[in-house]
């Protein structure tokens, strides 16, 4: 007697679509948008873990990281010396939009929810303790590193709480949704770094635009239409090949 084999149930793009108009709706209302703050942190954290990520990647090393402001305009900083700049210069906004893309592929199966979930808290967990710990000793970052580690702490915590106490459902809920938050998040944070590198917003002292225009001497608005143009490109990609062919 053959037996039938049931596959794990697949987020369909109507999930993807609700889960991108919900975020949509938080993000324009004042009412509910303290709500977001998390994922704002969460946010930063990425976005930092990505220069971090590709800076020891490329033969570098971290002495410090931040995901807190300094109070003069930057969200988060990130210690480097050696390794790569071209390539850890632009994994910023790059390296969230492929966190985004990879919770949002991996949200397509429900069964990879939780670990995905867990392993984002590890990797956060982590972070904090090779790099963020790092600050401490470095000469006026102390209330930095301080609220640094406790932010990325409980980042980690709550993610790997709902790992192993969510049910596969609701997993992938929380997982879909905080990936196409991310995603979009990240456009958001290029469309405002373009409009910053196009001087139709407030100065900065420096960006990672800034960053990559005194390296290469390709101007910063250059560096941010490229980001946002790379991860539309990405987040195009990441959907047609994870929800193409959906559930007929």
């Amino acid at each position: 007697m053959k037996l039938e084999q049931t596959k794990p149930p697949k987020a369909s793009i109507f999930w993807l679509c609700a889960m991108a108009l919900l975020s949509l709706v938080l993000m324009q209302e004042p009412a509910v948008r303290y709500l977001l703050v998390p994922l704002e942190l969460l946010d930063t954290t990425l976005h930092e873990l990505g220069h971090a990520i590709f800076c020891v990647a490329t033969g570098g090393s971290v002495h410090g990281l931040t995901i807190v402001s300094d109070g003069e305009g930057h969200a988060g900083l990130t210690m480097t010396a050696g390794g790569m700049p071209f390539v850890y210069f632009q994994t910023g906004y790059l390296g969230t939009t492929l966190f985004g893309c990879l919770m949002i592929a991996l949200g397509r199966n429900q069964a990879a929810a939780r670990g995905t979930l867990i392993g984002l808290g590890a990797i956060i967990a982590l972070g904090s303790l090779f790099w963020i710990t790092q600050t401490f000793f470095l000469d006026g970052r102390v209330g930095q590193a301080a609220g640094s580690f406790a932010v990325a702490i409980a980042l980690a915590g709550a993610l790997i709480l709902a790992g192993v106490r969510f049910s596969d459902r609701w997993a992938q809920v929380v997982l879909l949704f905080l990936g196409v938050h991310i995603g979009i998040n990240a456009l958001t944070d290029i469309i405002w770094l373009s409009k910053l590198s196009l001087g139709m917003v407030g100065a900065h002292s420096f960006t990672d635009a800034t960053n990559m225009a005194q390296m290469t001497g390709f101007p910063a608005a250059f560096w941010s239409v490229l980001w946002g143009l790379l991860s539309l490109v990405m987040l195009f990609v990441t959907v047609k090949l994870a929800y193409a062919g959906d559930d007929k």
